[in-house]
């Protein structure tokens, strides 16, 4: 949210002005002025979020262990069984090098696709 704070701080008051002047509802302003300078915000926030929920490792250790039988296992928690309670370490630092490709091949591709809506201002 401090981000899209951040964001929203950030958009000319004079396109918001121009607009209106024009004539625009406020869903123009907002579809067409204000979303789009937002769009350097919402590709943060995204790339965070993927890398975040990709990851996503105490609270389900924590709860659950990865329980019952395998349902709630994710690769962050596959890396720390492998690596620390079974005491395999190379397996499970190559488990990690694959889970960090995997990462990269989902959020590269985000961010190309949110930089290209991006508009520049200033």
């Amino acid at each position: 949210m401090v981000i899209f704070l951040a964001g929203l701080q950030s958009v000319p008051g004079e396109l918001i002005e121009a607009a209106e002047i024009d004539g625009a509802s406020w869903w123009a302003r907002l579809r067409y002025v204000i979303l789009p300078m937002l769009a350097p915000a919402m590709t943060i926030n995204v790339t965070i979020a993927l890398i975040q929920g990709l990851r996503f490792f105490d609270q389900i250790y924590v709860l659950t262990q990865g329980g019952p039988g395998y349902a709630t296992e994710t690769l962050s928690t596959i890396v720390y069984k492998t690596s620390f309670q079974f005491a395999e370490y190379g397996y499970g630092s190559a488990i990690a090098l694959v889970f960090t490709l995997i990462v990269a091949a989902v959020v590269f591709p985000a961010m190309h696709a949110l930089r290209n809506r991006e508009v520049a201002h200033g």
